[in-house]
């Protein structure tokens, strides 16, 4: 039996209150994280045809020819500055995008092992839940357009072992390839998914997950060798890349003090979903209703195969001592499918006993947050989120230094990176120490 689709609303719409109250601060008003800044400003140089799509360019005196990170999501946010613009928030906007992208992924993974999207909210509460998620959602971050990817490349495999073609697997290959061109080597874990996923399946021979995972390295190696002989600019730039940001800064650079900063901030992203999670498994097993109205059965199998492939998405990072937070914002919609699946049986239980007074109310209160969080970004728009100081006097001197390109500036402030950042986004100013 189906259950109503009024009992599915009201959580849609705490869905989407819950982000706009989440990202009220920081999504419509000025300022970001420096690197979101960085790449906004490498991105609206390529639209204007300041460097190029395998040679970005970032100012005059700090990164002529970038090649710290792979051009994939610069170039596809270059297109949004084309359509859009040169404002402001056109970055935000783009970045948005991908955050709504990977949640309608998160939505067809979800349909694809439970037969039903429009339970594809709890997921998404779990992911969103966490965090990181909203945070990189509103600073313009590379993983948000690797996570599109990712998701996309697990999509495709399970499309695939459903309705048994390899080609998905093939496609899916491109995907993990164009992932890798997002942000480089982090994106590469969903090679594991069909190991995973036969191992779990006992319709399918173990063998034949690895047999399938060699089937994508293949492909995604075939892949890039087409790149490299219809891009020859591609294979130098690569090379720059993993000199520079994998040898040259995951082996040498130190950001952290232990190897386990990753699993600790991935234990702080969790805690809230856990909460939850511990919370619906407990009142299902209080639950001695005999008579369920609307249950989907548990799979027990999908919950391990989204855990791990999560895990596989963090632990690897513990290889380097250079490590940040957003490094493993592509494995977290994992965690979140995973946490879905667990709890799902759960809340069958109860939503049916939903009286339709309580859901009246119910989708009130959701409505009410909903144009909370619409009122709450209204009042913030055009205002400042972070970093006022320095982006006033940013505005300020660029107006002082009329047609210059380049301006001087102490050697002190040279080391102050978000100013380089913030120079050439308003002003296209590149800066230099003085003399």
């Amino acid at each position: 039996m189906q259950i109503a689709r009024s009992n599915i609303t009201p959580f849609w719409l705490l869905l989407i209150g819950l982000f706009l109250i989440l990202v009220s601060k920081s999504l419509l008003t000025e300022g970001m994280f420096l690197d979101g800044v960085l790449y906004a400003s490498i991105s609206r140089n390529m639209a204007y045809a300041l460097g190029s799509f395998w040679n970005p360019y970032y100012t005059q005196t700090i990164g002529t020819v970038f090649h710290s990170h792979p051009p994939l999501a610069l170039g596809l946010e270059a297109l949004a500055f084309k359509a859009l613009g040169d404002h402001w928030w056109v970055e935000k906007a783009y970045s948005v995008l991908m955050f709504l992208l990977s949640g309608l992924l998160i939505s067809l993974i979800w349909k694809r092992t439970t037969n039903n999207i429009r339970w594809a909210w709890l997921p998404l509460l779990f992911w969103l839940a966490m965090p990181l998620v909203t945070w990189c959602a509103a600073n313009n971050m590379l993983e948000n357009t690797m996570s599109v990817f990712v998701l996309l490349s697990v999509y495709m495999m399970i499309v695939g072992y459903q309705r048994n073609h390899k080609i998905w697997l093939i496609l899916a290959s491109l995907a993990l390839l164009l992932a890798f061109l997002s942000k480089g080597f982090t994106g590469l874990f969903p090679l594991a998914f069909p190991i995973l996923y036969c191992a779990f399946d006992k319709k399918r021979r173990w063998i034949q997950g690895p047999i399938d995972s060699l089937i994508l390295v293949i492909s995604l190696a075939v892949f890039a060798g087409i790149m490299f002989l219809v891009f020859p600019q591609s294979l130098p730039y690569l090379k720059d890349y993993i000199q520079l940001q994998v040898i040259g800064g995951g082996l040498h650079e130190t950001t952290v003090s232990t190897r386990f900063y990753i699993v600790f901030s991935l234990l702080q992203q969790l805690i809230a979903p856990f909460v939850i999670a511990l919370a619906l498994v407990i009142c299902k097993a209080k639950n001695k209703v005999n008579n369920k109205v609307f249950e989907f059965p548990l799979d027990k199998g999908w919950f391990c195969i989204f855990l791990i492939l999560g895990l596989l998405g963090v632990l690897p990072i513990m290889v380097s001592v250079k490590q940040r937070d957003f490094y493993m914002l592509a494995a977290l919609p994992f965690f979140a499918l995973a946490c879905g699946h667990i709890t799902l049986s759960g809340l069958t239980l109860w939503l049916p006993k939903m009286t339709p007074r309580f859901r009246k109310w119910s989708t009130l209160g959701a409505s009410c947050i909903v144009l909370l969080g619409v009122v709450l970004n209204v009042v913030h728009f055009g205002k400042y989120g972070r970093d006022e100081a320095l982006i006033e006097e940013v505005k300020h001197r660029i107006t002082e230094s009329g047609e210059n390109n380049t301006i001087e500036i102490s050697s002190e402030e040279y080391t102050h990176w978000a100013k380089h950042a913030y120079f050439m986004r308003y002003g296209k100013i590149s800066l230099s120490p003085t003399q």
